[in-house]
């Protein structure tokens, strides 16, 4: 009887979804503190999209980057007292490996790395993480994660 419930009260959300009213809520006001505008709120999922100004050339042919999502993109929602967070990072493969050591360094799980093109240059890598635990905490992972990506392509 329970799950005829759960199941129920689920039908009716996505049915009756809540007014979105244009005010941010705490977490996302909080995240945009840190990522400095790049946050927009869905729901209550916090969507973080840092854009990366990389040239992509596909088949030869140039392509604006937002063409192929080509940003270091994290969501975080609200979940039993907690933080859910998924993210994806467009990469190069010289910042792959800091990346990773970032985000291991802050507990957070590497999940996926693989690619979404053929013959794109430059060449790039996506990586998909995930975690749950504390906002801040979460958050200042996927900010050092994105710092190590530049740390890697910037010139000594």
């Amino acid at each position: 009887m329970g799950k005829i419930a759960m199941i129920a009260a689920l039908c009716l959300l996505c049915m009756f979804p809540a007014a979105a009213s244009g005010a941010q809520s705490d977490n996302c006001k909080f995240l945009d503190g840190i990522f400095h505008g790049h946050v927009k709120q869905s729901g209550e999922i916090c969507q973080v999209a840092v854009p990366r100004k990389l040239p992509l050339l596909l088949m030869g042919t140039k392509v604006a980057p937002e063409m192929a999502d080509i940003e270091f993109g994290a969501n975080f929602e609200p979940a039993g007292g907690k933080t859910a967070l998924i993210g994806e990072f467009a990469l190069l493969p010289e910042e792959v490996n800091p990346v990773i050591d970032a985000l291991r360094k802050g507990g957070v799980e590497v999940s996926a790395i693989h690619n979404h093109m053929i013959g794109e240059q430059p060449r790039l890598l996506f990586l998909h993480f995930q975690s749950v635990g504390e906002l801040g905490a979460l958050a200042n992972t996927v900010k050092s994660a994105i710092e190590a990506a530049g740390k890697a392509t910037r010139p000594e």
